[in-house]
């Protein structure tokens, strides 16, 4: 796993803060609405999930832009056995004040995310080419450009477009556009991000749209947001299609990084039971450009698998909060535009990603700060204790952004301690760094000095003491010096 984007080009940054919630600019009114933004805020902290997608039938929808000529017809659609699959989510903390008072259906109290908590689901890691934007602006086009390409909108309400594609929902840095001959390729993460707006359509009803959009993030964020999380294995057969835990039945089990877990996976993230890799891409560490990779989830069926799952989540968040503030929720109406749902209902904006929205779950990373003081040495809270002003639990949520190591129950206390943090900052981010040419375990080329993970390297098969990166580099390496060497060493 390599550590840090291959492009050449500085990524810009697009992202704005308004009263501190984060905001990208590419925000629909009705996303705003919603208070679905497209950016992760400071304060959200991330569990890593196992995920079991169960084997269904499904029926996989052809976006009638790529064919005009079908936009009338529904032939295009067609079903699949998509046979199960266990998968990978980053799933966000909710702390337990802000749980109780959604299953209670009151106001929400405590410290509480300024927007929706969002739970991503990993795709893979992939390149993406100049044919892959193109594909994906017209697939991710909106009602404006719909007419300007001549082709029927892809669903009911407005999303953002391909600049959502392009925009690390970590860092909030758009990805440059890649361009025809370039030699270095662009190499991210794929992510798949779920989308909620509301708008108001017949009188005060409120009509939700969701949607599912692929996005782009920078290796480097999503080796921040992985870093310290681990999964639970348990080895032996999975049973995807009975068992939606994401466990077995084996009493077995051990705890494994979630970085070592997804090396194992391959660069599409099926952890397990995953669809057939492409032909021409037969090996599980064959980097997949990010189209393929998409197209790989979404003709298995894993990928309306997955929105199946997002929809069921959708709709007992809002069952229980209509039977909480007794509403009259109109009827589900499911879009059958791709990747598109549209839901009506008057109850509140739900949360994604909690199947069980009345149990309150551990927080490992935060419980693993149990007793640990506020970064501000000035600052007396302690982290699971009792503020003495208000008596609520203190969670030093807030991390510093450069070294990702030193912890603040507030944005003031870290304001305030920032450059007396200077010193110890610089320090753990060579530590960090230090770390990540670990896991990543480069090596350094004896012909070109490059760098490259140990697993794309070989050695020379005679002596085993130099590396190489490719064959044309072994080759001049042995006419030029390695020859001689290598016969004194074999003698």
């Amino acid at each position: 796993m390599t550590a840090g984007t291959t492009s050449s080009v500085a990524p810009l940054s697009i992202a704005t803060s308004t009263g501190g919630t984060r905001w990208s600019g590419l925000e629909t009114s009705g996303m705003k609405e919603a208070r679905c933004s497209l950016l992760l805020q400071e304060e959200e902290t991330f569990d890593s999930k196992i995920k079991a997608l169960p084997s269904q039938r499904v029926m996989v929808y052809q976006d009638k832009g790529f064919n005009p000529a079908a936009s009338s017809s529904d032939l295009e659609n067609y079903f699949v056995n998509f046979q199960g699959a266990t998968i990978l989510q980053l799933e966000p903390q909710l702390q337990a004040s802000h749980m109780n008072a959604t299953n209670s259906g009151g106001a929400r109290s405590g410290t509480v995310t300024s927007t929706m908590p969002v739970t991503m689901t990993l795709g893979g890691r992939c390149v993406l080419t100049p044919e892959n934007y193109q594909d994906f602006r017209v697939m991710m086009r909106t009602k404006t450009q719909s007419q300007e390409m001549n082709i029927a909108p892809n669903g009911n309400f407005d999303w953002p477009d391909v600049s959502a594609l392009l925009c690390c929902p970590v860092c909030g840095r758009k990805a440059p556009i890649p361009q025809p001959g370039e030699r270095v390729p662009h190499e991210y993460w794929m992510v798949f991000y779920p989308l909620l707006q509301i708008t108001v359509l017949k009188g005060s009803q409120l009509t939700l749209g969701t949607r599912t959009i692929c996005r782009m993030t920078c290796l480097e964020c999503m080796d921040d947001l992985l870093e310290g999380l681990t999964l639970t294995i348990q080895p032996g057969k999975t049973k995807t299609a009975s068992n939606n835990s994401g466990l077995r039945s084996t009493r077995l089990c051990f705890t494994l990084p979630a970085l070592d877990v997804l090396a194992e996976a391959g660069s599409a993230s099926f952890l397990e039971d995953g669809p057939p890799r492409p032909d021409t891409h037969p090996h599980v560490d064959d980097i997949l450009d990010a189209w393929t990779l998409y197209n790989l989830w979404e003709h298995s069926g894993a990928w309306e698998a997955l929105q199946n799952d997002y929809r069921l989540v959708l709709s007992r968040s809002m069952q229980t909060g209509s039977r909480a503030n007794s509403t009259n929720g109109a009827p589900h109406a499911a879009d059958v535009r791709p990747n598109s749902r549209r839901i009506s209902s008057e109850s509140p904006p739900p949360t994604f990603g909690r199947e069980k929205v009345a149990t309150v779950t551990p927080e490992p990373r935060l419980k693993e700060r149990m007793g640990k003081p506020c970064g501000n040495r000035a600052c007396s809270k302690v982290h699971g204790q009792r503020d003495a002003q208000d008596g609520e639990i203190v969670r030093l949520a807030i991390k510093c952004r450069d070294c990702l190591g030193e912890f603040y129950c507030s944005k003031s206390c870290r304001a305030v301690y920032k450059s007396l943090h200077a010193e110890e900052c610089v320090r753990k981010q060579k530590d960090r760094e230090e770390r990540r040419q670990r896991k990543a375990k480069k090596v350094e080329c004896d012909t070109c000095r490059a760098k490259f993970p140990y697993t794309k390297m070989k050695k020379c098969s005679r002596c085993r003491q130099v590396t190489y990166c490719s064959v044309e580099c072994q080759k001049s390496d042995w006419n030029n010096r390695h020859r001689f060497q290598c016969q004194s060493t074999a003698r």
